[in-house]
């Protein structure tokens, strides 16, 4: 009977590290920044965005679903609309989160 206890115990406490750590890979971190496009990837559903900032390199991938919304001069925009907008050095604002591996995924563009 103390075995059984033991076992059950052991499974209920691992049940809970496993669920603690499922939860934090879901959570994001919000992020709103200005940024400059450097690739188009309509292919992909992603945009090639640098930080729009004087001597900034570093690229980062702005990943777009059907969830996301956008917006020029403050008119909604539809999703095939806002591919046939977005070019190469255009500056957007991406509002959204950060996933596990770093890419930005957008809920909001505004152009």
């Amino acid at each position: 009977m103390k075995k059984i206890t033991i076992v059950i115990s052991a499974f209920l406490i691992a049940l809970f590290v496993i669920a603690a750590v499922k939860e934090a890979r879901a959570q994001l971190v919000l992020t709103n920044m200005k940024v400059k496009i450097v690739k188009v990837e309509r292919k992909n559903n992603r945009l090639q965005v640098r930080v729009h900032e004087k001597g900034n390199t570093n690229v980062q991938y702005v990943h777009i679903d059907a969830r996301t919304r956008f917006s020029m001069y403050n008119k909604p925009v539809s999703f095939d609309q806002a591919w046939k907008i977005f070019h190469k050095d255009q500056i957007i604002r991406v509002k959204g989160g950060y996933t596990m591996n770093f890419h930005i995924k957008a809920r909001t563009i505004l152009m």
